[in-house]
């Protein structure tokens, strides 16, 4: 009987890959879409993503205190890409197949939603040299609005637990008694 452990096979050596790679999310579209157009809004997003949410709105820029359409209307979607291990928020025009708008969700990344305005969320531009710059997506339904913010404030509080750093524990003292 041999007191080593067993040379490890190819199955032995990924079947804890399998185990750990966890099932990825159904895609999630807009209430306000029927269900060919959110098939094709699932199509724009690409097969190595998923939305994790998605509704009809406008992106508006502020100016000076005041909004300004930035886009007419589209379909925004809170994207996991997993081929860029990343968040975004995505502005999709499903009738012409495309990608209209992009924007990678950065670190700490928060929305404001307002009480005298319930279908609109606002959230500042941290990249490109835009710092200070107010973002809003107006939507077309309140209640699209507030599943959309309940998403966005459920995966920065994911993020903060995350990279909150672990304190160690206190160290276990052994004492060996005899007895």
């Amino acid at each position: 009987m041999s007191v080593y452990p067993p040379t490890p096979t190819i199955s032995m050596m990924h079947a804890g890959a399998d185990r750990k790679k966890a099932k990825r999310p159904p895609n999630v579209g807009s209430r306000e879409l029927n269900s060919q157009e959110n098939e094709m809004l699932f199509q724009l997003v690409g097969s190595d993503a998923v939305s994790l949410t998605a509704a009809v709105v406008q992106l508006l820029k502020s100016d000076r205190g005041s909004w300004r359409i930035e886009l007419q209307h589209g379909v925004v979607s809170l994207v996991k890409d997993y081929a860029q291990r990343a968040y975004f928020l995505r502005i999709f025009d499903i009738l012409d197949e495309r990608v209209v708008w992009d924007f990678k969700l950065y670190k700490a990344f928060r929305v404001q939603s307002f009480p005298q305005c319930r279908k609109l969320l606002a959230f500042e531009q941290m990249e490109n040299g835009e710092d200070g710059v107010i973002l809003g997506l107006n939507f077309f339904s309140e209640y699209e609005a507030a599943e959309f913010k309940e998403h966005l404030d459920r995966r920065h509080a994911q993020e903060r637990k995350s990279t909150t750093p672990v304190r160690p524990g206190m160290p276990m003292v052994m004492s060996s008694s005899s007895g």
